[in-house]
This record gives structure tokens, sequence and C-alpha cells, in this order.
């Protein structure tokens, strides 16, 4: 186990706003930071980041914590996964003990893929299956060796269990394998085999470069599926991966624009040909989560699909989600029979800029191939419609009624008949954001000023108790800090974010902690909080000695009823 000294060193050592801000677009406001939360879908930024307190908190869905929990929320990380990878970046060194240390579920999984990644680059380079390497990769599709490391491109081999034996060498169970989408259980035979067989396997990573899923292509004639993907497991879910992000995510900063391809080798080819901030929505439809995470990168976005109808449609389908997320969107039109991948082949970086300088605005490309002035009725009613709903869809007031004015141009009607459009809205979808509970205001506040008056706690833990709270939530957190307090002697909110057991208490914790308080007004507001609690307090026992005295009365206990009243009189008093 890694001692509780050295994940405080990691911890203080790690910037959260840096860490954070690889993975969210954080704007400063103030003295802190805020950006859209990527544990939530909303189009106003809700999500905190605190410099000072070395926090997050996001007012939309409560979710909070220091820079562990962050990395294991959204990188699907263990706790000991996240200490190791901030460890590394922090050059501190970490020194186990004891020796039975086990993996739990997601660094087994995650283990899992990467011995499945190891495996399949060994491989590539096996000489039975040179003719993949040479013919294939660098004759057909032109891909180089500096290419093939970068992308760490490998080979599933002719065997059923290739995979699952050398696995089982690096101490993985077959059902471990399963789980990881790397292997499948017949359960007529029960037996297990390997998912991926005779394909070419394209690693899937994740923003920390760890490999999570797989893409294999096919490399038998005949077989009808041309890709393979792994299935959704606990480390992916494909509607909230971009496949290249993890590369591409600095150029697309960089650029503040990305450029969205269909598929895996559109963007091997064209990060090949000096085009890195590129990215594929990873075999799936465009989805709002995709287009989200596209936008804490960047403002605007490229659609680079093939010139056939296939692909053009493809593009159109994508708009909805782009435009919902925030995002400017243009199309790059590709010459006829032509795709990215051949592009970036044939022509190299020149073409796809040049191509890029001619792209053209969603609403010129959705109304080129149509005589607006011979369509009918119908036609012209669909594609107002159409307008109506996806300006709808643009968050800012401005831009909304730029892309209405537009679109009225481009149809030839007024803008007010866009605006006044009547479209068939979609079913709501239910809310993701848990609603907050209506949390007792002094209690709230009062623990907060604790967390900016640390010279009060000694007297505030020995004159109120976890009872003194009507909430039981609130009750908790102030218990958890007693405690941390008194083990510690200091109470650091980063470091008690691990210790807390259940999400609503680290929620509280942030979202407390990011009250701001006066300096000058901290130490009165103690003072005047932590008597209203006393007397909160009070109250509560006069009204339990209350009840207890008239049921003494009803019983017909007179005695007991008079020592009660005189119980009640000290705490009038």
């Amino acid at each position: 186990m890694i001692p509780q000294e050295t994940i405080d060193q990691v911890r203080m050592a790690s910037d959260i706003v840096d860490v954070v801000g690889g993975y969210v677009r954080l704007k400063k406001r103030g003295r802190n930071f805020i950006g859209l939360c990527p544990f939530h879908n909303e189009k106003t930024p809700s999500f905190t980041v605190s410099p000072d307190k070395q926090i997050y908190h996001c007012f939309g869905c409560g979710v909070g914590g220091n820079v562990y929990t962050f990395l294991m929320e959204h990188e699907k990380m263990s706790f000991v996964e996240a200490v190791r990878m901030l460890a590394q970046k922090a050059n501190v060194i970490i020194r186990e003990t004891g020796s039975d240390y086990r993996r739990d579920e997601l660094e087994k999984l995650n283990y899992a893929q990467q011995v499945a990644l190891d495996y399949f680059r060994g491989q590539l380079r096996q000489s039975k299956y040179k003719v993949v390497l040479e013919q294939y990769l660098k004759e057909k599709r032109a891909i180089s060796d500096e290419t093939i490391e970068q992308f760490q491109l490998g080979l599933a081999g002719e065997s059923w269990d290739g995979l699952l034996h050398y696995a089982r060498g690096k101490d993985i169970p077959d059902d471990v394998m399963v789980k990881a989408g790397l292997a499948v259980h017949n359960e007529e035979k029960k037996s297990y085999f390997d998912r991926f067989r005779q394909r070419l396997m394209i690693p899937i990573f994740n923003l920390s470069q760890k490999p999570i899923a797989f893409g294999g292509r096919t490399l038998k004639k005949g077989e009808q599926a041309k890709y393979v993907n792994s299935p959704e497991t606990p480390l992916y879910n494909k509607s909230n991966v971009l496949y290249g992000l993890n590369f591409s995510r600095d150029y697309i900063r960089q650029n503040n624009a990305a450029i969205v391809v269909e598929g895996y080798f559109d963007v091997i080819s064209l990060w090949q040909a000096g085009v890195q901030n590129v990215v594929a929505s990873s075999g799936t439809a465009f989805t709002l989560q995709q287009a989200r995470l596209l936008a804490r990168f960047a403002d605007d976005v490229y659609l680079f699909f093939d010139a056939d109808s296939a692909g053009q449609k493809a593009a159109l389908r994508s708009v909805d989600s782009l435009y919902d997320a925030g995002l400017e969107v243009k199309i790059i039109q590709p010459p006829a029979g032509e795709d990215p991948d051949s592009i970036a082949r044939k022509f190299g970086r020149e073409r796809i800029e040049q191509l890029r300088t001619d792209a053209v605005g969603f609403i010129p490309f959705r109304v080129r191939d149509m005589n607006l002035e011979q369509a009918g009725i119908i036609a012209r009613e669909k594609l107002i419609k159409e307008m109506k709903a996806i300006g709808d869809k643009i968050a800012d007031a401005t831009r909304r009624s730029l892309f209405f004015g537009e679109a009225a141009d481009a149809i030839g009607v007024d803008i007010d008949v866009i605006k006044r459009a009547q479209v068939r809205k979609p079913a709501a979808r239910p809310d993701q954001t848990a609603p907050r509970k209506d949390y007792h205001r002094l209690e709230f506040e009062f623990l907060s000023l604790l967390l900016h008056n640390p010279g009060s706690l000694d007297t505030v833990f020995e004159s109120i108790a976890p009872e003194d709270f009507d909430s039981r939530a609130l009750a908790r957190l102030f218990g958890a800090m007693r405690t941390e307090y008194n083990s510690k002697g200091k109470l650091a909110v980063p470091a008690l974010v691990e210790n807390l057991a259940d999400d609503e208490s680290r929620s509280l914790l942030t979202e407390i902690a990011t009250i701001d308080w006066a300096p000058e007004t901290v130490v009165a507001e103690t003072r005047n909080l932590t008597a209203r609690m006393t007397d909160q307090r009070r109250r509560k026992i006069q009204i339990g000695l209350k009840k207890e005295m008239e049921e003494a009365e009803k019983q017909g206990d007179q005695e007991r009823a008079a020592q009660l009243l005189e119980e009640w009189k000290k705490y009038e008093r």
C-alpha cells in the first residue's frame, strides 16, 4: 500500500487547475476557474475549480472532490492508479508497503487492456505476419514505422486463444478478459476464446493515454464484418469517446478548431500528413456527449467526411449535436471519389489545408443542391422547420439570431417565418442532474465557517456534537471533520475528501468549501453561528424533555414529571 505521507505529498505537488484543465476548458473568474461540467450535460458553466483550496465542485449535478477523485471519476481509474499517475508527473517516488497488494476491478481491467496491447503489438512484428506489416500497412496504406509506433498498431493472429494464453501467463483470469471485452465465453462448451482474430488492431486510448478498447480491421477476404470494435465495458463507453483525442487535444486547443473524420485510418493518415487537430467518432453516429467533449477544447469544428452520399449524410446527422454543444460548424467537401484518407496519402497537408480554407458553413452546405425557387411548399416548409429545430439548440441568443438570419436569407423568407415555425419537440429526457436537498442553512454555513476559521476548531469540537444537527447528511460530515482534525491536528479539505465514504458527503464538503467569507467577518460569524447552533441544541433538548413530561403525566408518574420539569427549567435559564 502507498503510505499516507506519500499520498499527501503527491496531492500537494499536483495543481488541480493544471490537471482538470487537461480535460475541461477552464476560464478564470475571480479567484476560481469555471467550465462546463464533464460529469453531466450542461450548456451554462456550473463547474468550479478552486486553486486555493485544490478542489472542484459542480453546482449543477453536485459532484465534487480533489485531484485524485477527478481522475478516478473521469478516467475510471482506481485511487492507487491516480496517485501513481500524479506521482510520475510530479517526480515523486512511491515506495509501496505490503506484499499482498491486489488490484481492484478497474486496475485489473486496465492491466488486461495493456497486456492485450503489448500482445497485439508483438504479433505484428512476428515474421509470419510480415506480409501484413509490409504489404498492407506500409505499401497499401502508406503508413510509416514512426506512425505505426505513434498509434501503437498491432495484430490479432489466427489462434483462437492466443491472447488468452498470453494473458494467463500474466496472471489475468479468463473472466477478467471477458469483462475487458477481449474474450468471449462459450456457455455451451464452457470454454473461452479471443474476441479478435485475423484483424489489424487499432487501440483506443483515454485522455490519460491508457488503452481502454480496440478496433479490429479484418485481414480475411470475404469477411462480412469489416470492423469489429470492443463492446462497452466499465472502461469504455463509445458515446463518450473520440478516437485520437488523446493525441490531438493539444493541437485542437492551439488551433481552437477540430477536424472530425469518420474512420480510424482517416485520423492516422491526416496525422501522418501533418494535420494533427483531428479526431474520429469511433464508428458511431456523432453523439451529444462527443460534441460536448470537443467543446472543451475548441470553438470550431470542421466535418471532413467521404465525398459519397453516405459521407455527406453523416455530416448532416452530426450537425444537431455540434450546435447543441455550442460549436461553430463548417463542412470540408472532398473531390468526388475521394475521402480524407486518400487525400492525405495522395496530396498531403497542403491539399487538406486548401480544402479546409474552402470549407462552407452548414447552411450553404445544406441548400447547395436545392433549387429553392422551384421547390414546392412542402419542401420549403420542411427546410424551415429543420433550421428552426437546429437554431433552437444554440444556447447563445446572439448566435441563435444570426443563425436564423442566415437561414432566412438562404431560403428566401423573412426571419420571423423561421422563428415562429412550429417544430415538434422531442420527448423530454430525464434530468441527469440529481436534485439538491434543502439542507438546513444555519448548519450548512456553520460548517463552511469552520473550514475558514481553523482557530475555532478546538472550541467548536468540544461544544458541538453531530447529534446537534437536524440534517443527518451534515451531521455525518461534521463527524468526519472532527475525526480528521482529532487524528491529524488539522483540517485540510483535499485530504478530507479521500476519507469520506459517500458521494453526498464529498459533494457537500466541496460545496461548502467554495463559499467565500470576507476575512474580517469570519471570527464574528463563527462565534454567532456557534451560539445559534448551541441554542438549536438547547431547543431540541427541551422539546425532548417536554415530550417525556407529557408521557409521565399520562402514566400518572408525578414525581418523574416534576424531575423533568426542573431539568427543562435549567435549559430555559
